[in-house]
């Protein structure tokens, strides 16, 4: 009996001890088919959550480099410059003058082949208000005069309020091609810079190219109009001090949280993009947006399309409306009405295609895909608030639209930065003279620092004239008018007021007496 208990156990020990060899072999299993799965991440990014990236500041800016020379590394194989342009008189301008300057700005325009993209950016910014005082003031003198200049001040006062002097408008355009490696980008940038500020002299415009530090200070400026410190940066400190351009630019943040407004510093901005619905563009549009006394950065992404892929373009899209019209015309003889009344919608687009057409054939028009957006920028949401709703005003009376850009205001800052890049795949088309009646000219404006002299309001805008003619390339006046124009009265106030002002002499020859 014993014997049998005993063979009994030994049957039992050796059966757990199977159980546990073969649960040991199961767990070495599945631990390698673990371990296995590890390496490869799978489990680990089941069952281990993932941090998000960190985003600083310096990641919504998109640009890889900007060099000492002004070019710009955008992204891998484009690269870019930045022209500064500055105004001519357009909008006072006779008819006949106007159009000269039009059929310029048109061959400007077609100057930039499908190879080259380009933005025009025109930014207006508040100035420090008392820097304009300043410069107008009269400083005071040993002699018995002062109380006089006093008056003269303010009445130079008075007559500064009546504009936006406090406005710094500034008008830039950035050209970007694709190049293989730096030194193939300037060779061609150089040129192409060349040619363009030979057109805007045909223009008669005044235009010079940004360095790096130049390109810098401007992008400063417009993610910083709170700011009070100048921009403070040396190439010196790049090489030194281990960091990049961008840490001298941004501001202190970014928040996109809301879909329609995101803060940039204290600062509240908004970006928007323009809808152009109107037949016929009127060439006021632009000089009324820029006219709006706040800060505003308006922007267009322009590039052209070949000459040959746009007719081949056209083509098709005109055998697609005919198709469509045949296909309406056998419904009508199907339903027994008469063929010839096809519906509205496909006999405009077939007339403005025909249009489109002989223009890119007969005329020397091109073909512009074009992006229009806009950047708001104040201290409050109501000041914004009321700055988007005069643009979107303005647009409405010349029959465009202006949308917000919704849940895009991060991709709508970077296109309204003159980076030449754009972020925002809304776009038009337009011929060569549809683009060129934004024309980008409005008012010269003469405001010039040091002893320069009142010569009245400007026409147009309003601002205060001072000159330092002297400083001019040529310093002769004449004045002419009708009689009772003020003539007389004219040359008295620049008699008294370069009296108190200057240390000039003043000699006055009358041979009337």
């Amino acid at each position: 009996m014993q014997q049998t208990q005993n063979q009994q156990q030994k049957k039992q020990i050796n059966k757990l001890q199977k159980s546990k060899a073969e649960f040991q072999h199961r767990k070495d299993k599945t631990s390698r088919i673990k371990d296995k799965s590890d390496s490869n991440g799978i489990l680990s990014n089941l069952f281990k959550k993932r941090k998000p990236p960190i985003q600083t500041v310096q990641d919504t800016i998109s640009y890889k480099r900007i060099l000492p020379d002004g070019i710009c590394h955008v992204d891998d194989k484009k690269y870019n410059k930045t022209i500064q342009f500055f105004d001519i008189n357009y909008q006072l301008a006779q008819n006949d003058d106007k159009t000269i300057i039009f059929e310029n700005y048109c061959d400007f325009l077609n100057y930039f082949d499908s190879s080259i993209e380009f933005q025009l950016s025109f930014i207006n910014q508040k100035g420090n208000i008392e820097d304009f005082k300043k410069n107008i003031e009269m400083p005071h003198s040993t002699d018995e005069f002062n109380e006089i200049r006093e008056e003269f001040s303010n009445m130079l006062k008075n007559q500064l309020s009546k504009g936006n002097n406090g406005l710094i408008k500034t008008k830039y355009i950035t050209f970007t091609i694709e190049a293989d490696n730096l030194k193939m980008a300037k060779q061609r940038l150089e040129r192409i810079e060349s040619d363009i500020l030979n057109n805007f002299k045909v223009l008669g415009a005044r235009a010079i190219a940004l360095d790096g530090k130049e390109r810098l200070e401007l992008l400063f400026n417009i993610m910083n109009p709170d700011s009070q410190s100048k921009f403070n940066f040396t190439w010196n400190s790049i090489k030194k001090g281990g960091m990049s351009t961008k840490d001298y630019i941004v501001p202190s943040s970014f928040n996109f949280g809301d879909r329609k407004i995101f803060r940039m510093g204290d600062m509240y901005s908004s970006t928007s993009h323009i809808v152009i619905n109107a037949p016929e563009m009127n060439d006021r549009m632009l000089a009324d947006l820029l006219d709006i006394d706040e800060s505003i950065s308006i922007n267009f992404h322009i590039y052209s399309i070949d000459q040959n892929k746009a007719i081949k373009m056209i083509k098709s899209k005109q055998s697609d409306l005919n198709k469509m019209k045949i296909e309406e015309q056998k419904k009508a003889v199907r339903a027994g009405y008469d063929m010839d009344i096809i519906p509205s919608d496909i006999q405009t687009f077939t007339k403005e295609t025909e249009n489109f057409l002989d223009d890119l054939q007969n005329r020397n028009e091109r073909m512009f895909v074009t992006t229009i957006t806009v950047l708001n920028t104040a201290s409050s949401k109501q000041k914004l608030e009321n700055t988007i709703s005069q643009v979107q005003s303005i647009c409405t009376k010349y029959n465009c639209m202006m949308k917000r850009l919704d849940y895009q205001q991060e991709r709508g800052l970077v296109s309204s930065l003159p980076l030449g890049k754009n972020r925002i795949e809304i776009k038009r088309t337009l011929t060569t003279s549809s683009t060129a009646i934004f024309v980008p000219f409005t008012t010269q404006e003469l405001f010039m620092p040091g002893e320069s002299l009142y010569y009245g309001l400007n026409a147009l805008s309003n601002n205060i004239i001072m000159v330092d003619r002297k400083a001019l390339k040529n310093p002769n006046g004449l004045i002419l008018g009708v009689p009772g124009a003020g003539k007389s009265f004219a040359a008295k106030r620049e008699i008294t007021n370069s009296f108190l002002r200057t240390s000039d002499d003043v000699i006055v020859g009358d041979p009337e007496g």
